[in-house]
């Protein structure tokens, strides 16, 4: 698979248009960007992976409140 670039993978942004298909939220997604380092975003990944989801439709029902998250307490060494 070769990479096309960043907002240029005709599947992305043919899911940003809703030609026909109902919207699920009510309202057209935005592309937005975020920060974040490469051990937080295999980690994100794996966790939208395990719930079927991209990691798009992970961050928007985080933001909507559709799930939740738990915090894991770590030891200290």
């Amino acid at each position: 698979m070769s990479y096309t670039g960043r907002g240029k993978n005709p599947n992305s942004l043919k899911n940003l248009k809703h030609e026909g298909r109902p919207m699920l939220v009510g309202e057209p997604k935005k592309v937005r960007s975020i920060a974040v380092s490469d051990t937080g975003w295999q980690m994100f990944k794996l966790v939208a992976d395990e719930m079927g989801l991209s990691m798009s439709e992970t961050i928007e029902r985080l933001g909507r409140g559709d799930l939740k998250l738990v915090r894991v307490e770590k030891a200290d060494n």
